[in-house]
């Protein structure tokens, strides 16, 4: 048995799995990291920000311009 920073008890099983993990969160965190900074993903956010009426008097639609930024490279 060992303690945890928080003063409870944490057992070698429980240790083992914790260290274990901290790998994998972190490569998790990375590739959402990743992903959420690609040029698709900064497109979509700026989608977004843009009102149903700015997109109608352009003459487009959302699910267009969604359409759009899939089918072609950022």
């Amino acid at each position: 048995m060992s303690l945890r920073p928080d003063n409870t008890l944490i057992s070698n099983r429980e240790m083992l799995l914790e260290l274990l993990s901290v790998p994998f969160r972190a490569l998790g965190s990375a590739l959402q990291t990743i992903a959420s900074n690609t040029a698709r993903a900064q497109a979509l956010r700026e989608l977004a920000m843009i009102s149903d009426e700015e997109l109608k008097a352009r003459g487009t639609t959302r699910a267009e311009v969604i359409s759009m930024t899939f089918r072609h490279d950022g």
